[in-house]
């Protein structure tokens, strides 16, 4: 190998190196400010007021109403089905002509 051919190496290299370098640094700083962007989108929305996030309590509200109906009619549904009887205890009453 010559001289020659290991300068042209080394500086082949080192421009390599420092071009990749650039490449990864560029991708990297584009990647965290758009996430930096993004988070500045969200304390900006924060910061004035959402609709959709005042609206929570609202819809917990409601929410919570429509458990305890839910929970009432499984209640009802639960005492009436204790004055039920089974087909065999059915059939056994009209068989004997009971009522």
């Amino acid at each position: 190998m010559s001289w020659l051919q290991a300068m042209v190496t080394v500086v082949s290299a080192v421009l390599g190196g420092f071009v990749g370098g650039w490449v990864v640094a560029f991708r990297l700083g584009r990647w965290r400010q758009r996430v930096e962007d993004r988070l500045d989108g969200i304390d900006t929305r924060l910061a004035e007021g959402d609709r959709s996030v005042d609206a929570v309590p609202v819809i917990e509200a409601r929410l919570g109403v429509v458990l305890e109906e839910l929970r009432g009619l499984r209640r009802e549904m639960r005492e009436d089905r204790a004055t039920f009887i089974t087909q065999r205890e059915c059939d056994a009453r009209h068989a004997t002509g009971g009522s």
